[in-house]
């Protein structure tokens, strides 16, 4: 019997792949840069040579980005940057950086491109959109499968867990390990924020399929993700008030509710966090030459107001936070490092401190220009701006890739409204 593939299955299962490739692989890299955006900058000539057929929702953002780019590169001419900038690599560089960080956003701009196009072009052909977001689903839902065996290899020392490419021991000074997956990301955290997102996902064109959303909630807690469990849990307070809005009392009660208790739970799940923020002054005092103790998101908690502080209209400019992090109007009580150092606040925390107000609120104002064009057009456009608002503010930084097939998604209109697309 010949099998036999038509061309709309064909794409589905290319498309499934390459948002495989895109959400997965984010430390896969060829000279410092990672694969999946190479695939995707790689697409840009094609995309620009065919701007004019473009979702000019999506032109937006590629407007933003070149707005954001030709300030910082304007605001460099009077910056002073505290870093030894002759031992930074060439992409770290004054003006460099910003430059790569653009190209970044190019990257997430083609991929948001390509995410809708291929979903105007399968669902125009007949396919929901809920049949091509479980296929892209399913992908990853094998993956977590093979990532949890490989994890219980390692976690039976059945495989040596030293310089495992999928985990990491946090507790390395201590007879025991502690085993953090964090697949081929950086770390944990953001891993586990990744994998909020595919269950949120699921919850929304899955009814069922609770084994698939089990799985990708067991690798939250394999990453040991605060921030993932934040995202389900806000998800989850989110869903049960849209289940109960049409009742006004009903409604109204369920929000007074959600609000403490989402609160709670989120101050609960970080509290080590808390406790760090506290005793900052202890921490420096007792590891004075230890710079991980005062670097990242701790030191940003102190560092960012202050940033923002002096620089409340247009940021210190785009990629400059390690650049300028050692400026003495900042510190306060934070030590200078003479490393690299990022915030790790999140996507639209650090578009307030690198870019001012005037871009945090452009930026705000296209999505929600976009939600309110495309939120009556289909209820998933709706679902994808408010999970991408969440995950952005729970620590995804907006140049992972991730987080713009729901832009591409939630410019996907169902198909009574693609006639109004342009294709």
């Amino acid at each position: 019997m010949k099998l036999v593939i038509n061309k709309p299955t064909f794409i589905l299962y290319l498309f499934s792949f390459y948002c495989f490739i895109c959400f997965q692989l984010t430390e896969i890299k060829i000279n410092s840069v990672k694969i999946n955006e190479i695939i995707s900058l790689l697409l840009v000539p094609v995309i620009i040579y065919q701007l004019k057929v473009i979702n000019k929702h999506l032109f937006y953002f590629l407007l933003f980005f070149l707005f954001i780019l030709l300030v910082t590169i304007i605001k460099n001419l009077t910056q002073t940057f505290y870093l030894d900038t002759s031992a930074l690599t060439i992409l770290r560089k004054p003006y460099l950086i910003s430059i790569s960080r653009f190209f970044e956003f190019l990257a997430c701009f083609a991929f948001a491109v390509i995410v809708w196009k291929t979903f105007v072009y399968l669902i125009s052909k007949g396919l929901t959109k809920d049949r091509i977001v479980n296929a892209i689903l399913s992908l990853n839902f094998y993956f977590s499968l093979l990532l949890i065996i490989a994890y219980l290899l390692y976690y039976f020392r059945i495989l040596n867990y030293f310089n495992a490419q999928i985990l990491y021991d946090t507790t390395a000074y201590l007879p025991e390990p502690t085993l953090r997956l964090k697949g081929y990301y950086i770390e944990g955290g953001p891993f586990g924020l990744f994998y909020a997102f595919l269950f949120c996902l699921s919850s929304t064109v899955n009814k069922r399929k609770y084994f698939q959303k089990a799985i990708f909630l067991v690798m939250i807690f394999l990453a040991l993700s605060k921030a993932g469990m934040i995202a389900v849990v806000g998800w989850f307070f989110y869903r049960l008030f849209v289940k109960f809005r049409n009742n006004i009392l009903t409604k109204y009660i369920i929000f007074l509710l959600i609000i403490p208790a989402f609160i709670l739970i989120a101050f609960k799940i970080a509290d080590n966090y808390s406790a760090s923020y506290n005793g900052i002054k202890e921490i420096i005092t007792e590891n004075p030459a230890d710079y991980n103790a005062v670097m990242g998101r701790l030191a940003a908690f102190f560092i960012a107001p202050n940033m923002i502080i002096h620089n409340p209209f247009l940021g210190i400019g785009l990629g400059n936070y390690p650049l300028v992090r050692n400026d003495p109007r900042y510190l306060g009580v934070i030590p200078e490092v003479p490393e690299w150092d990022l915030p790790g606040l999140g996507g639209l925390v650090t578009l307030l401190i690198e870019n001012g107000i005037i871009s945090f609120l452009i930026f705000l104002l296209i999505l929600y220009i976009i939600y309110k064009k495309y939120s009556k057009k289909s209820p998933m456009s709706k679902d994808s701006i408010l999970l991408f608002i969440i995950i952005c503010s729970l620590g995804v930084q907006l140049y992972f890739l991730y987080i713009w097939f729901l832009i591409g998604l939630a410019v996907t209109p169902e198909k009574e409204y693609l006639i109004d697309e342009r294709l």
